[in-house]
């Protein structure tokens, strides 16, 4: 019975359905486009961070037993890994990502005011941290338990993590760090697909639910959650660059990472654009749209966030931090004015409004 739901909703989106293929502007059915998202682009990738995340305490452990090349780049790629899993669903800033302050658990960034950095500093001093474990880790600030904190131990040339008692504190920390990180992801996991989870709150909406009344409230959210994204890229990682004075670095530069971060970032933002299908409910008048957007995605992914482009990207020309700036600012007004409208999904305030 599930499975021939799920057929028939995924349906009416149009999967695997010709004659939807050749019909200009279907009706959106709000029902199915957040099973389609969830089951083919959300469930998925928060699944792919759960694992990532999952590798980290091992790898950080034999970096700390052993101090071999071997070892370095076990831990040097499953952090990476984790940093690009985690960017592909840092713009999902609802339900199980706000709860507990699990983003800022994750993920404490950005941090104008050099928070983290002066904690960490504080918290290598402390008495009890060469005994320190995942417990211990998750009695701290938000700031400590997350990629960010984990990042500055593994890039510290001064006292590298290493087998040895000069780095006891060091390799204490990281691997309960690494555990904290775990933790967490495999909690957002849960919180997501858990009988009576977040997915299960957004496919059963009603007069019970506490958050969606209708199915088109969680459509909604989704959109509102690629608007966030759209606002994340323009004004928290792009922004700051365009500023000839500001230094600004972007997230995970001491690990030379802020390109991989930007990179899967944007990419998971453009396959769920295409995934929410918006464009299915745009009129003839509006192909301008599409053709608009079309190009605008091209010049996103083929920057590297930096004010480079990426080595295998369509386009030939490296576009400017200015004009993938304006771009992306373009495709959210696009979304909110025009694909939202089309598809008779109202948008109000996301978290970032107002900050």
């Amino acid at each position: 019975m599930r499975r021939s739901l799920i057929a028939s909703a995924l349906t009416l989106i149009g999967v695997g359905s010709a004659t939807n293929a050749a019909m200009a502007t279907p009706e959106a059915d709000p029902y199915a486009i957040v099973l389609k998202v969830l089951e083919t682009h959300i469930i998925p990738h928060v699944t792919a961070f759960k694992t990532a995340a999952a590798k980290l305490p091992e790898t950080i452990a034999h970096v700390c037993e052993r101090g071999d090349k071997s070892s370095r780049t076990a831990a040097a790629k499953s952090f990476r890994e984790a940093i690009e899993s985690y960017a592909a669903i840092e713009f999902l800033r609802f339900g199980p990502l706000q709860q507990s302050g699990l983003r800022e658990k994750l993920s404490f960034w950005p941090d104008p005011r050099g928070i983290l950095p002066r904690q960490m500093r504080q918290l290598l001093t402390s008495p009890d941290a060469a005994t320190a474990d995942v417990a211990f880790i998750k009695k701290q600030s938000a700031a400590l338990q997350g990629l960010p904190a984990l990042e500055i131990l593994l890039t510290d040339r001064n006292t590298p993590l290493a087998p040895g008692p000069e780095s006891v504190t060091q390799c204490a920390l990281a691997k309960s760090i690494a555990g904290a990180i775990a933790d967490n992801a495999a909690a957002f996991d849960t919180a997501w697909t858990k009988d009576g989870g977040w997915k299960d709150k957004m496919l059963r909406p009603g007069s019970d639910n506490d958050t969606y009344k209708e199915p088109s409230e969680a459509a909604s959210e989704l959109v509102k959650a690629l608007l966030v994204g759209f606002q994340l890229v323009a004004d928290v990682q792009l922004k700051p660059r365009l500023d000839a004075k500001d230094k600004a670095t972007g997230p995970y530069a001491a690990s030379n990472l802020t390109q991989a971060h930007y990179t899967a970032f944007v990419t998971s933002l453009n396959q769920f654009y295409d995934t929410l299908g918006l464009e299915l409910y745009l009129g003839d008048d509006q192909l301008w749209v599409k053709n608009w957007a079309s190009g605008a995605w091209r010049a996103i992914r083929a920057s590297d966030g930096l004010g480079g482009r990426v080595a295998d990207a369509s386009r030939s020309t490296s576009p400017t931090l200015r004009e993938v700036f304006d771009k992306t600012t373009g495709l959210r007004k696009l979304v909110s004015r025009e694909l939202a409208t089309a598809s008779h999904l109202t948008v109000g305030f996301n978290e970032l409004d107002g900050d």
